[in-house]
């Protein structure tokens, strides 16, 4: 399949969840920062092995609920452009053994 024969849900998918992804980065990182500047180093430590959670929940025990809201909308449009790319690739048919295999099981 050439990139002319894409389905423009899979490419504009796959934009917004890069710039969300990025997004995703740098929140990450700055709570990691966040919680180890504070002193807070199981915070800090739990942030680097369970990801973009931490910071979220973070946020929101330590009264910093814009920080945390940041990171619940971050994910929710990743989740968004995530949709969209699956989407776009049934609706292309790059996925079109997707639908037959669940409905193989489903008999």
């Amino acid at each position: 399949m050439t990139t002319a024969e894409l389905s423009p849900l899979l490419i504009v998918g796959g934009i917004v969840m890069g710039i969300a992804g990025l997004g995703l980065f740098i929140y990450w990182i700055m709570g990691m920062v966040k919680s180890f500047k504070a002193g807070d180093t199981l915070w800090g430590v739990l942030t680097i092995f369970l990801g973009t959670i931490i910071p979220i929940i973070y946020g929101f025990v330590k009264g910093n609920v814009k920080f945390a809201v940041i990171g619940i909308i971050l994910t929710v449009v990743f989740l968004i452009g995530y949709g969209v790319v699956i989407g776009g690739a049934v609706s292309s048919g790059i996925a079109e053994g997707l639908e037959s295999s669940t409905l193989e099981y489903a008999e």
